[in-house]
């Protein structure tokens, strides 16, 4: 009975573990994630956020906007984008995943959350948050 149990333990909290690859390493981007990280390399902030909120119930929203003010404080504070670091994703249901980075820039990190739905059309972000402070979007067992 106790086998039983810890089974099913395991299949019931398996959905909300952190996705790591099979060697330990950062586990890989979602597409949407990592088109925006190269659209930001290539083409800045504006077209990262333009990726990112296609299809998005926050495209236009104040929420966006505060995240995008977000990327170019970073970039007034830290000087130039250099690239990212994945962190971990968490998986909360089949259609739902959390995707937690570090961006990297000359002069310090930002660090990013990004909240993942799978619609009808694919995936959209539904929750971004971008912070220099790790408390304000990392989970406490990230840190």
């Amino acid at each position: 009975m106790r086998k039983l149990a810890l089974l099913l333990a395991a299949f019931v909290l398996l959905p909300v573990s952190f996705a790591t690859a099979q060697d330990g390493s950062a586990p890989s981007l979602p597409g949407l994630v990592a088109a925006g990280l190269d659209a930001y390399h290539s083409a800045g902030p504006d077209q990262a956020m333009r990726v990112w909120l296609r299809n998005s119930p926050l495209d236009g929203s104040s929420e966006a906007a505060t995240q995008a003010h977000q990327l170019y404080a970073a970039q007034h504070l830290y000087g130039n984008y250099r690239g990212f670091e994945p962190i971990g994703i968490k998986g909360f249901s089949p259609g739902t995943r959390a995707v937690y980075l570090v961006l990297d820039y000359d002069s310090g990190p930002l660090f990013a959350r990004f909240l993942l739905y799978r619609s009808g059309t694919g995936w959209i972000v539904t929750s971004l948050a971008f912070s220099t402070d790790p408390d304000q979007v990392l989970p406490a067992n990230m840190q």
